[in-house]
């Protein structure tokens, strides 16, 4: 049976009323008044004539989602470039009716209409058509020379693709050969060779990071009430003169100066529309705390519901989930997923749902902690609802729009500067990146943050594996490591739900991570060390991996891939450490490893410095247990073992001095 119509290729979220289909049997593209979006009431919201298609209402999220065709910088829609629009439109209806693919994403869409853009600024300054810029070998790669970005033209090449291979020729844009195309994909390989991963965030800074964001949400606390207070008082003010313009001097003079010196402090002013957008800016804050304390990206905080708190008891202990949905690598679609968090993250979301009672309080909106459909509600609602900072927002297809949260006024605040250390450090981490010659990691200038950083900060850093010697930051991520440890590790059945149906959820990467970060923590503290060490394990290194000249020699891509094959395992003690694959059978039972170190395990590592430290500690302990008791018999001779390893540690130390 032939199909005649053919439906558009959206990720079209549930009860959502599709566009027009189009007739195949047609000679021609879509008529103006072909509609390209509508309400799920079947109320048209763009046509194909029109200079934006707004796909709002297909975003899983309902976020404002447009492709907007207008690609000059300067100037008005002339005849020329009404022609150069209607070939991005060919482009588009292409890419969303003609193929017989999986459907792309509005977010990849927009990606390709950025790429589009640019084709027809080039093709506007030479004077020839968008197509034959795509189709003209030598004028296409003229284009291409004249592109900085390696993700464009790695963009470009993968719409030409889709170009190429899509069905129905009458319709069809001719593209460049085949093998120009190879060409770009060679590029693409070089490009992304090129791309520098992620990084780390320094542990100093990483530290300050999080304690700083943490104080905001302290600090905001203690004026929140009175803010919240005020800003209603400012709403229903406006609200009873028609949205005209209001003077809040009666209202504002009367504030507490806690109150007036936080918000002078975050703003520079004292006015309803600064504190309006300070609303904004703990939103931002709670976000990135909500994102420090999970490990999830960007799009996954921001689309959170309004109820996404979830209480587990656990062995008489409570934890946290948050949930939340996810589009990565799911073609667009949103599914439901969850994350374990910390005190921290709840902390986060606690407050965001306390400055979203009173925006979803001025639509008389009870229903928002009671709807079985939590994702109507999002967390972090728009603070523009007040309409104090511009226009206020119009109702849209959606039921509440969310908030656009990035604060660069009140993050930049919250983040230290780059020492000498910070680089040492990154260069530790990863001594084959010119770190230095990088323009984001320069001496004295602020640490530029990605969040992304925060994730993959998280999941280095939150595994037992030594790699923290900073204690600040130890206890900063000691329970979130715990939660982590228990959730995401491997056999965890939870951990196995989540990542047999979210190849890209947090807990893959931090089990992705864990290898990396025990290597690195193993290299440090042991390959590495400048301190005594003794044991099992550091007399096969002395036998294995010491030189002609007796230097360790490291090589770091051979450690990493046998704590990836599991051949080797590291974790601290506290002696030292131990490098046993799996389970230790002494561990449980004893925890200061004195049958370790009796028998000299050959996976036992002990650090004098740690071991002095643990020998002060039991001398004290001892001398507040009764001299007769069993008690005090066993813990004097653990006492003994433990002096007994010191000695042979410092005799070996000074044999190897003399």
């Amino acid at each position: 049976m032939t199909v005649l119509n053919l439906d558009a290729k959206l990720p079209f979220p549930d009860q959502a009323a599709p566009p027009d289909s189009f007739n195949i049997m047609s000679n021609d593209l879509p008529t103006v008044d072909f509609v390209v979006s509508r309400t799920h009431e079947g109320v048209t919201v763009s046509r194909y004539g029109d200079m934006v298609w707004d796909f709002t209402v297909y975003h899983p999220e309902g976020q404002p989602s447009n492709l907007v065709f207008t690609y000059w910088d300067q100037g008005v829609l002339t005849p020329d470039r009404e022609k150069l629009v209607d070939e991005i439109k060919h482009i588009f209806f292409i890419l969303i009716w003609l193929r017989d693919k999986q459907p792309l994403s509005i977010g990849t869409l927009r990606n390709y209409l950025t790429v589009v853009r640019e084709v027809a600024k080039f093709a506007e300054q030479q004077n020839i058509t968008l197509k034959e810029v795509i189709g003209n070998t030598p004028l296409f790669l003229e284009f291409v020379r004249s592109q900085n970005s390696g993700w464009l033209v790695e963009t470009l090449s993968s719409l030409l693709l889709l170009l190429l291979g899509s069905s129905y020729q009458k319709f069809a844009i001719k593209t460049v050969e085949p093998e120009t195309i190879r060409m770009l994909q060679k590029q693409n390989k070089q490009y992304r060779g090129s791309l520098k991963q992620h990084a780390p965030i320094p542990t100093r800074i990483y530290s300050e990071i999080l304690a700083n964001l943490v104080s905001y949400l302290d600090d905001w606390e203690k004026v929140s009430n009175e803010l919240m207070k005020l800003v209603m008082e400012c709403y229903q003010l406006k609200i009873s003169r028609g949205n005209k313009r209001a003077y809040y001097h009666s209202i504002l003079d009367n504030v507490s100066k806690p109150l007036r010196v936080f918000v002078i402090t975050q703003t520079g002013k004292f006015t309803i529309k600064e504190i309006a957008s300070l609303i904004t800016d703990i939103q931002s804050i709670c976000k990135l705390v909500i994102q420090a304390f999970t490990g999830m990206r960007d799009e996954e905080a921001q689309t959170l519901p309004y109820e996404c708190i979830k209480e587990i008891i656990s062995n008489s202990q409570k934890h946290f989930l948050i949930i939340g949905r996810t589009t990565k690598l799911n073609h667009g679609r949103a599914k439901a997923t969850q994350w374990i968090t910390s005190v921290e993250g709840l902390k986060a979301v606690r407050i965001a749902q306390k400055i979203a009672d009173h925006i979803y309080q001025i639509h008389d909106d009870e229903a928002v902690q009671v709807d079985s459909d939590i994702f109507q509600y999002p967390l972090f609602i728009s603070a523009s609802y007040f309409g104090f900072t511009g226009k206020t927002i119009e109702p849209t297809t959606t039921k509440y729009r969310i908030g656009t949260l990035y604060s660069k006024q009140g993050i930049n605040k919250l983040i230290p500067k780059i020492e000498q250390a910070d680089l040492e450090e990154l260069e530790q981490i990863d001594p084959h990146r010119a770190w230095r010659s990088e323009e984001n990691f320069q001496i004295g200038q602020y640490w530029n943050l990605t969040t992304h950083q925060l994730r993959r900060s998280l999941a280095l850093y939150a595994q037992r594996s030594g790699l923290v010697s900073l204690p600040s930051l130890r206890r900063q991520l000691q329970h979130i490591t715990n939660e982590m440890s228990s959730y995401y590790a491997k056999g965890s059945a939870f951990a196995k739900n989540l990542i047999d149906s979210d190849k890209s959820h947090f807990a893959n990467e931090w089990q992705q991570t864990q290898a990396e970060s025990t290597s690195l923590g193993y290299i440090f503290n042991v390959l590495m060390s400048n301190t005594t060490l003794y044991g099992g394990h550091i007399h096969w290194i002395e036998n294995t991996l010491k030189d002609e000249e007796g230097v360790v020699t490291v090589d770091r891509k051979k450690t990493l891939q046998r704590f990836k094959n599991g051949e080797i395992a590291y974790k601290e003690t506290i002696i030292g450490g131990c490098t046993k694959v799996g389970s230790c059978n002494y561990t449980a039972t004893n925890w200061l490893q004195i049958n370790c170190l009796k028998e000299n395990c050959r996976h036992l590592i002990v650090s004098l410095p740690k071991l002095e430290r643990v020998i002060t500690a039991q001398e004290k302990m001892i001398n507040f247990l009764d001299i007769s008791s069993l008690e005090y018999r066993t813990e004097l001779s653990h006492l003994d073992v433990l002096r007994e390893t010191k000695r042979k540690m410092i005799e070996l130390e000074g044999a190897t001095n003399v």
